[in-house]
């Protein structure tokens, strides 16, 4: 059934692709009038729960002019489904994982660009089993939830196995894994009655998983060899061709948020709290927030090393040649890598 669920939704994705590919020859129209938004869940989009909670949008619309721009929020769980959103028409601009975006980017030839970055964090492996301290530990009786195949988690857990098995054997681990949102597969690891024996996962859910007794076998940082972009921001070429001064309001709104996030990390963390159904203490949240493993930038980082990985791994069969291509020229000047 997974396996029928992936062809069809990929064949949805070709579908939406050609037809979203062939309206660039369609002449330009004014700019929207309503703007539609989606986020995801967790720290690592921290910067869109801002901008939504605190009406950062509008707040730089109305500095610009666009006073009457109607802004909407959606949530979503993974990056596919937003991707699925994106192309049918019912989104302007998503949020998720660079992995969702570099898959699209390849997809579409490029008709998709990532618009900003929003943070570079570490996909950390939750157990609870405390002998389990690399790949090579997993048995076949685990599962290890994870939000999709095509996630950052995925796509690590890849890097992970060709490092310790060699690069023929990038899914040697993938029949162990079981796609599920980041709360869900927290709250079966956390259950112990469920078959879910591992998460990875990112921030919040690590920390509250450490606090509840559960094992940190490993992170990303590891392979990666230090911070690498988590969450982008992404939307059409045609899209920033046909509302120029609305793309320059989010820029200027995920930049605003960047600030908060970076200068007043107790209100970040307190309208973090007001945006999710979370448990958390602000002083936890904070605590996330300063962690210097946590890196809030629109600045992209080490994204070529996934572009690499994926094509030589068969995901992208066109890849960008630098992270240059795979992002708007709007954010050229940035010490990207």
């Amino acid at each position: 059934m997974i396996f029928r669920a992936t062809m069809v939704r990929s064949a949805l994705l070709a579908a939406l692709i050609f037809g979203a590919t062939g309206l660039f020859a369609r002449d330009a129209h004014a700019e929207v009038s309503e703007l539609r938004l989606a986020r995801q869940y967790g720290i690592s989009h921290l910067a869109m729960a801002l901008m939504d909670q605190l009406q950062l949008v509008q707040h730089q619309a109305e500095k610009a002019g666009l006073k009457d721009l109607k802004v909407t929020w959606s949530r979503f769980s993974d990056g596919p489904g937003m991707n699925e959103a994106l192309l049918s028409g019912n989104l302007d601009i998503a949020n998720g994982g660079l992995t969702a975006l570099i898959v699209l980017w390849d997809k579409s030839k490029g008709a998709y660009v990532g618009l900003s970055a929003l943070s570079s964090m570490p996909a950390v492996m939750m157990t609870r089993d405390p002998a389990i301290t690399s790949v090579k530990d997993f048995k076949e009786s685990d599962r290890i939830g994870l939000v999709s195949r095509v996630s950052m988690q995925a796509i690590i857990l890849r890097m992970l196995a060709a490092e310790a098995y060699g690069k023929d054997q990038s899914a040697r681990l993938d029949h162990l894994t079981v796609p599920l949102p980041h709360p869900d597969a927290m709250a079966a690891l956390l259950s112990g009655r469920s078959e879910i024996t591992a998460h990875f996962t990112a921030a919040p859910y690590y920390q509250q998983e450490t606090a509840a007794g559960l094992h940190r076998a490993f992170s990303s940082y590891g392979i990666l060899g230090g911070p690498a972009t988590y969450s982008v921001v992404w939307t059409s070429k045609k899209f920033i061709e046909q509302n120029p001064r609305t793309t320059q309001v989010v820029l200027a709104a995920i930049e605003e948020a960047t600030d908060i996030i970076k200068n007043d990390p107790r209100r970040a963390a307190e309208t973090y709290l007001k945006a999710e159904d979370s448990s958390l203490s602000a002083d936890a949240v904070e605590a996330m927030i300063k962690d210097p493993e946590n890196v809030f930038t629109m600045t992209p980082q080490n994204v070529m090393k996934f572009v690499n990985f994926m094509t030589e791994t068969g995901t992208v069969k066109s890849p960008a040649n630098s992270w240059k291509d795979l992002f708007t020229s709007l954010i050229a000047d940035k010490p990207g890598s």
